[in-house]
């Protein structure tokens, strides 16, 4: 009977999710009609049993949690009769409540359908997992739901809750329930319980806006205006009470990690996005304040809960498969930092609260996990915790790790350092090189955490680098990681600190040396322990040694020549200082006087023998020091680089020497022997870098500070001192008057530069008043040439009006006659016309008569010269080319101002502002070609002008357009084939020319190069050999490579028409010249 009725269950079921054959309809309404007919079928299966309402889309709600919570009777009833039944077989057996694949699919439906209809429509806008975040089919769907108010809204939200609440409690429900909906359902019971509620009216106020709300019913009938009363709002206060109490038990019951993930999940949603909906178009509300606050809350309270950062981490590697070590998503190890390392707002008690909870936990993880993602996880938060709050994360992470070595610092109880284990510095030191080396990147705030005990850190490295230890690598590369990041100043302090047992007054505070009593020895298992330095057997010269050995060899691993060098002149500074202690007398020990405490004398003499050991050793440390760097090459090389520094240093050492010669000349020579050995190492050393070929002049100047100080020094009973000291002050000295008279000849540069710039504003003054007298001059012109149109004008007028001529005679007929003027002033007569096409005729006129030798216009060619330049300001084309030619015309007479004119033109006629780009390349051109016929005209005097022809030719190699370049270098041919004995001084430039022209990536170029190669060899025939000496070879290779490079069929006929004229040339050279020739000499 049970299996029966379970059946029943299930065929129910499955008629919710069984496709129907309705075919859908208006793309509004086949939604609700496909619901509708569900619902009719369901309740036609469970014979009435079921009332429902007038609503399709809730109905099909109602439908659905009816038949779950039947199904979930049915199990129950199913699993108690299967316990009633006889127990006698004997073996596993399957539970009467399991649900196969089948089955459990169908009621992963009914659920999704119930969270899609019952709970995400009635959610406040922003409160959970955005809409735009699910399915497209969903935003499609929810258009189309009806709109309800806002009370119908919780009813059915309250409704839909319940009911998963409820089948939750079933065990093989729960899981389907939780796992996929709990987000959904989280949502919900927070905007149920936690919601800010509406004051509820008093009654008179509620009987007004109901009367109210009748008599404007008519004119909004559209708004839906909700009141609270005072029964709903005790119902709803209830409501929430309970409601708190499911959500205080699904946080607490249900497994962590999914409620942290889904927590995190309703978190991030609550943010808000831009882009919402179908093809983004809407930005998406962000959630209500006292929803994400709330959200944070709950978050943090499961994060400071008992093994709450575990939690955390479990739920977010979760979201995308779990940790696997080869597919480490860094992502969200950051993910996991932030969400621990950022408190949620509030007072610092509260924040100090969350990191006194948070914090061991994060130690714990990070000493006890052996998964590496776990460990990242657990470095990157400590981080983000240092970068959050400095003060809380020392103190409740960092000097927590980092306790067993503060114990051993200076100050502290040597008794209670003892029973500091093997252990506990093993784990120390491995969760140190966790955060500091493999979990996080190299920054100097972050590793500036390692200051206190960064001194302790190279006693162990001092105590096993010689030795075998697992700690030995891990060590080393927290002190290298530590030097080689931070900045050079605190590197260098660190050093020095550890080597000559002192931390500098400024750093005591925040640098711990180790307990002057303690030590560190190799322990039993391969580690470290911390033992009594006065059961140590050995001796501290030995120790000593070793650690001078140890901090070279650490300095070198860090490859930083920079911190070397400022090591090395510390220590060179430190021996300056002894010796400067040398003079002084000893400190003797204070005498046992009779009648006074004897244990206290005892400890003065103690304290004073400690402070003249302390001395020792640390002079002796300094000298071992030197004398391993002073050795190594790599030092020498480098400490050449940091010149100012070495001269400042060398500098207080050459003036101490000479102060001492100057006022100690008495002293005894052997008590300054450490003394002589230092002012010698120094002089060594400045020479060593003086004689090198790139000293700086600031080096040079730095120098001169010195000088009368190597005077002294030159008479220093040390011979050998005496002549470097000499040799020192005549380079310096001969360099300082170098640098004088260089210093000199600058300022007089500089002073003729600023007389040239004087002269140059008087130029430019004189310029300015030249072009105001052109221009009045002009503007005078301009009145003259208006006088006389008027004056033609009315000529004009009084001739037709006497005459009678018609309209349509020439114009010319009713002007002044020319016939009592010559060709040259009708010319000029032409060219002071105010009519454009009449100047540009005179402008010809003038070029036809220089053409034909007029004899007047010869002898006015200055002037004739002078309108043609003038002409050029004008800003037609025509009359600029009719100037162009006549320049060309007047280049026999006025040779060398009208190359001047026509090359400036050339190589500036992109500057005319009147030209556009097509009309510019025309111009450039047809001046170029001017050039040509002007160099023809000159014949065997263009040599004379080759250099301004050339450059000229030459500057239009850069020009953009590939026809003006091509133009260029014919006119070059054209011009070199005049020059020809004259193209030698300049022969390697032109070849340097045209090859690079031959590789240009225009085919018009590349073919006016061999053209124009051609042409000069032409031009110079046999006399290649001279002229062409030295490239001619070169040529040849050039024009052979060319040859089997060349895809233009015309570029290569140029290349064959010139290596057929280097084979012409070179025939000629080696072939008898059989041409018979008879000599006839005429004697008196």
């Amino acid at each position: 009977m049970a299996e029966d009725t379970l059946a029943k269950a299930h065929k129910l079921l499955g008629i919710l999710v069984t496709p129907t054959a309705v075919q859908p309809g208006e793309p509004r309404t086949w939604f609700s009609s496909l619901l509708a007919q569900k619902t009719a079928d369901y309740t036609q299966a469970v014979d009435g049993s079921l009332i429902i309402g007038g609503e399709p889309v809730f109905d099909y709600v109602r439908c659905c949690v009816h038949a779950l919570v039947n199904l979930k009777l049915e199990l129950v009833n199913a699993l108690e009769a299967q316990k009633k039944q006889d127990s006698s077989v004997k073996g596993p057996k399957l539970e009467a409540d399991a649900l196969s694949i089948a089955q459990q699919k169908n009621v992963s439906s009914i659920l999704e359908i119930m969270i899609v209809l019952g709970v995400l429509p009635n959610l406040i806008p922003g409160v959970g997992v955005p809409i735009h975040k699910r399915s497209e089919f969903l935003q499609i769907i929810f258009k189309d739901l009806p709109k309800l108010s806002m009370l119908e809204q919780y009813k059915q939200l309250v409704f839909t809750l319940d009911a998963l609440l409820d089948l939750a409690t079933h065990r093989n429900l729960s899981a389907l329930v939780l796992t996929k909906h709990m987000s959904d359902i989280l949502a919900s019971l927070v905007q149920i319980s936690h919601a800010p509620l509406m004051k509820p009216v008093e009654k008179e106020k509620e009987e007004a806006t109901s009367t109210e709300e009748k008599s404007d019913l008519k004119m909004d009938s559209s708004e839906d205006k909700f009141v609270m009363t005072e029964d709903l709002y005790a119902r709803l206060t209830a409501d929430q009470q309970r409601y708190r109490k499911e959500l205080d038990r699904m946080l607490v019951k249900c497994y962590q990690p999914t409620v942290v993930r889904n927590l995190i999940v309703l978190h991030g949603s609550s943010k808000g996005t831009k882009n919402s909906g179908v093809g983004g178009k809407k930005a998406a509300k962000p959630a209500p304040k006292w929803f994400s606050k709330k959200i944070s809350e709950l978050l943090t309270a499961r994060l400071m809960a008992e093994n709450g950062v575990a939690n955390v981490i479990r739920g977010v590697l979760d979201m995308a498969g779990g940790d696997i070590e080869g597919n480490m998503d860094w992502q969200k190890v950051g993910l996991v930092a932030t969400v621990l390392g950022n408190p949620p707002e509030g007072n610092y008690a509260s924040i100090e609260n969350y990191y006194q909870n948070i914090c061991p936990q994060i130690i714990h993880i990070l000493n006890t996990q052996d998964d590496k993602v776990y460990q990242m996880i657990a470095c990157a938060s400590i981080k983000t915790v240092t970068e959050r709050s400095l003060i809380l994360s020392r103190r409740y992470l960092l000097e927590v790790i980092m306790d067993p070595f503060l114990k051993l610092a200076a100050g502290c109880d040597s008794k209670s350092a003892l029973e500091v284990t093997e252990q506990q510095l093993d784990d120390c030191l491995k969760s140190l090189f966790k955060i500091f080396v493999i979990g996080t990147d190299p920054c100097v705030v972050f590793l500036s955490n390692l200051e206190k005990i960064i001194l302790m850190l190279l006693e162990v490295h001092s105590a096993i680098a010689l030795g075998a230890s697992h700690l030995r690598d891990p060590v080393k590369q927290m002190i290298t990681r530590y030097l080689k990041h931070m900045d050079s100043e605190t590197a260098l302090t660190v050093v020095r600190s550890w080597v000559l047992g002192q931390v500098p007054e400024a750093r005591k505070s925040r640098m711990f040396l180790m307990h002057k009593d303690l030590t560190f020895a190799h322990g039993d298992e391969g580690g470290i322990k911390v033992v009594d330095k006065t059961n140590q057997e050995q001796s501290f010269y030995v120790s000593d040694d070793e650690k001078s050995i140890i901090v070279q060899d650490l300095l070198e691993d860090i490859k930083e020549p920079k911190l070397v060098v400022d090591f090395y002149l510390s220590l060179t500074a430190d021996l300056t200082d002894m010796m400067t202690d040398e003079l002084t007398a000893e400190p003797e020990l204070p005498p046992l006087e009779p009648g006074v405490d004897v244990e206290k004398q005892l400890l003065e003499i103690e304290a004073t023998m400690d402070t003249m050991m302390y001395k020792m050793r640390r002079n002796l440390m300094v000298i071992r020091l030197l004398g391993l760097y002073s050795e190594d090459k790599t030092l020498q090389d480098n400490l050449m680089n940091e010149s100012p520094r070495m001269i400042k240093f060398i500098g207080a050492t050459i003036h101490r020497a000479a102060r001492s010669m100057q006022s100690s000349a008495e002293v005894d020579e052997s008590s300054c022997v450490m003394a002589s050995q230092s002012l010698n190492m120094s002089l060594t050393i400045l020479s060593l870098h003086l004689t090198q070929a790139d000293v700086s002049t600031d080096d040079w100047k730095r120098m001169q500070e010195y000088l009368e100080d190597l005077s002294i020094i030159s008479d220093h009973p040390d011979g050998r001192i005496a002549r470097i000291a000499k040799q020192l002050h005549q380079l310096v000295s001969a360099q300082g008057e170098v640098i004088h008279q260089t210093n000199r000849m600058r300022q007089k540069t500089k002073d003729i530069q600023e007389e040239t710039k004087k002269l140059q504003a008087k130029a430019d003054e004189l310029k300015d008043a030249q072009r105001e007298s052109e221009n009045a001059k002009m503007d005078e012109r301009k009145q003259q040439l208006k006088e006389k149109a008027e004056t033609v004008a009315a000529a004009k007028a009084a001739r037709k009006k006497k005459s009678g001529l018609k309209e349509e005679e020439p114009e010319m007929k009713i002007l002044e006659d020319k016939e009592g003027m010559s060709p040259y002033e009708a010319a000029l007569y032409d060219v002071k016309d105010p009519l454009l096409p009449v100047r540009g005729h005179g402008i010809i006129e003038l070029t036809k008569l220089i053409d034909a030798k007029d004899e007047e216009t010869l002898e006015h060619i200055g002037s004739v010269f002078q309108i043609f330049v003038d002409s050029l300001e004008d800003e037609d084309t025509y009359i600029y080319l009719s100037c162009i030619n006549g320049l060309v015309s007047s280049a026999r007479y006025r040779t060398e101002p009208v190359l001047d004119t026509l090359t400036k033109e050339f190589t500036q006629v992109y500057q005319r502002k009147n030209l556009d780009e097509d009309k510019t390349v025309e111009v450039r051109t047809k001046i170029g070609e001017a050039l040509v016929r002007a160099t023809k005209e000159l014949g065997d005097v263009t040599p004379k002008y080759k250099n301004l022809l050339l450059n000229a030719f030459f500057s239009a190699a850069s020009d953009p357009e590939d026809l003006v370049r091509a133009s260029s270098l014919s006119n070059l041919g054209e011009v070199c084939q005049n020059i020809k004995f004259s193209l030698g001084p300049i022969a390697g430039e032109l070849m340097m020319h045209l090859e690079a022209s031959a590789r240009d990536k225009a085919v018009e170029v590349r073919r006016a190069a061999a053209m124009v190669l051609t042409m000069v060899l032409q031009g110079l025939g046999m006399d290649s050999f001279t002229i062409l000496e030295q490239y001619l070879r070169d040529i040849h290779r050039s024009l052979r490579l060319r040859l089997n490079t060349e895809t233009d069929d015309v570029a290569l006929v140029h290349v064959n028409l010139a290596l057929d004229e280097i084979d012409k040339i070179v025939r000629e050279l080696f072939s008898p010249n059989l041409t018979q020739e008879q000599t006839v000499f005429v004697t008196n």
